[in-house]
C-alpha cells in the first residue's frame, strides 16, 4: 500500500553483527505548510490590483490530507499535493470557470503554481520555485 520502501542495516551497541530491518512508508508533508497564503509576487514582479477581479490569489493548505483550496484571483480552485522530501507539486488541480476581466493573471498564476517543483519557508513567506526561476512568492495570513 505504501509507495517506498526502506532497508536499514543496524548494529546494537558493541555487537559485532548487523541486524538488517525492512519496512514501508511514505513521507509526511511539512507542517509549516499548513495555513493560509495570499498571493505576493507572481514570476518576479509584485502584484497589483490591477492584475486580478476581485481579490488577490490566496491558498489554503491542508497539509495532513495533501490538499489544498482557494481562490485564483477570479475562480475558486482546489486540488492535491504530492511531497517528497523537499519536492512539492500542486496537482489535480480543478477550478471554477468564472468570467474573469481580460487583465487578469489567473491563468498566469495557475500555470506559475502547477510549475513549482520546490519550496521554501522564511519570515512568514512561502516561495514556490522551478529548478529555473522562483515563480511564486505567498505571505502567511493566518
Amino acid at each position: 500500500i505504501s509507495p517506498y520502501s526502506v532497508t536499514i542495516d543496524m548494529k546494537k551497541g558493541v555487537d559485532a553483527e548487523l541486524q538488517k530491518l525492512e519496512g514501508c512508508g511514505h513521507y509526511v508533508t511539512d507542517y509549516r505548510l499548513h495555513d493560509i497564503w495570499v498571493l505576493e509576487t507572481l514570476n518576479g514582479k509584485t502584484i497589483t490590483k490591477t492584475d486580478f477581479s476581485k481579490e488577490f490569489p490566496l491558498m489554503e493548505i491542508q497539509a495532513a490530507e495533501n490538499t489544498f483550496s482557494g481562490f485564483t484571483g477570479c475562480s475558486r480552485m482546489n486540488g492535491s499535493l504530492f511531497f517528497e522530501k523537499g519536492l512539492l507539486r500542486f496537482t489535480n488541480v480543478a477550478t471554477t470557470r468564472m468570467m474573469c476581466e481580460p487583465s487578469n493573471k489567473e491563468d498566469e498564476f495557475l500555470k506559475a503554481l502547477q510549475s513549482s517543483t520546490t519550496y521554501f519557508i522564511g519570515n512568514n513567506r512561502l516561495t514556490l520555485s522551478n529548478p529555473s526561476e522562483i515563480l511564486t512568492v505567498f505571505k502567511k495570513i493566518d
